[in-house]
């Protein structure tokens, strides 16, 4: 296990799962000639994606204690990611997520293990939580204890110490017991969050027949100071309480969506990261941060898989000029 007392610039907090991609890409699980290893999990991807970007970023959560839990360990590892507050649980297989594409290439998964959920409060540490900017979180380890209370006690302790709280439903209706427990608890937990990010089924499903576009004050009013909604090849939407923007990105051929969204997200905390002036984010720096963010998830899909996907800064940076 990593150990470290250097300063950490974001915490992720979830899950951290292999995914099992069909081969060749893109086709549907029932057509694939082989599987493809690939680490993944949204909060563990935004980790990696951030130290890709210069970011120092640390990871909270669980694999189990076998082979795939290894490998997803050394993954981080050689990735630069602070593991101070990562186990192997004993009792629990690391989880598998089975990656199934339909014809209009949108992703669907089947899950199995559930290592990732077994993260209890007592892992969570309080003077490791303190030392970083930001944590950033999912739903899926809202889903079931006791992840729930580690994931509810971690925000506790950001919001005590001043970091700033970033959250990503990133839905997947098969884990939660229904769709409305799931509506319900994302919804609680966006009123502890001061960025949040969905894409566009998550918006509808989240706000039904509500314009992300004419809404912001309705976040505002829960506590969000920054919302960003991703719309695919058609950019990003993102909204303060000085303005909204949509912001366009470039096109490019896609190898692969996995984890562009979770790129995203890794680009929005980078360059906030890099933020030092408070007050507002006014338009010009809206439209600055959708570019960046946008660089980061359209790159992403250029090659195959997340982690091996996400770009440098100097990537992102030559990709904008």
């Amino acid at each position: 296990m990593t150990q470290t007392r250097q300063p950490l610039e974001v915490l992720c907090l979830g899950e951290l799962l292999v995914d099992l991609v069909p081969q060749p890409a893109g086709l549907p699980l029932d057509r694939a000639r082989a599987l493809r290893i690939a680490p993944g999990g949204a909060p563990a991807n935004v980790s990696v994606a951030l130290t890709r970007l210069g970011v120092r970023s640390g990871f909270v959560g669980q694999v189990g204690n076998d082979p795939l839990g290894r490998l997803l360990r050394q993954t981080l590892e050689r990735n630069q990611v602070d593991l101070t507050c990562f186990k192997l649980a004993q009792k629990s297989l690391t989880r598998i997520a089975l990656v199934t594409n339909d014809r209009n290439e949108h992703q669907r998964f089947m899950f199995y293990g559930d290592a990732d959920v077994q993260v209890a409060p007592k892992d969570i540490r309080e003077n490791y939580v303190r030392r970083a900017r930001f944590l950033h979180f999912g739903s899926i380890s809202l889903i079931q204890e006791p992840s729930r209370s580690a994931t509810l006690a971690a925000i506790q302790m950001a919001r005590k110490h001043g970091l700033v709280v970033s959250f990503d439903p990133n839905l997947r209706p098969p884990l939660w017991p229904s769709l409305k427990a799931a509506r319900r608890t994302i919804l609680e937990t966006i009123e502890l969050c001061h960025i949040l990010k969905v894409n566009r089924s998550e918006w509808d499903f989240l706000f039904p027949r509500r314009r992300f576009e004419d809404s912001f004050p309705v976040l505002e009013r829960l506590g969000v100071r920054l919302a960003a909604v991703t719309c695919d090849a058609g950019g990003s939407i993102l909204a303060s309480d000085s303005d909204c923007v949509a912001v366009p990105t470039r096109t490019v051929k896609v190898s692969d969506t996995t984890g562009a969204g979770d790129g995203f997200v890794a680009g929005l905390l980078c360059r906030l990261a890099q933020r030092r002036a408070g007050g507002p984010i006014e338009r010009v720096e809206l439209e600055e941060l959708g570019r960046f963010a946008n660089a980061v998830g359209t790159l992403t899909c250029t090659r195959p898989g997340a982690i091996p996907a996400f770009p440098t800064f100097q990537q992102v940076k030559r990709f904008l000029d």
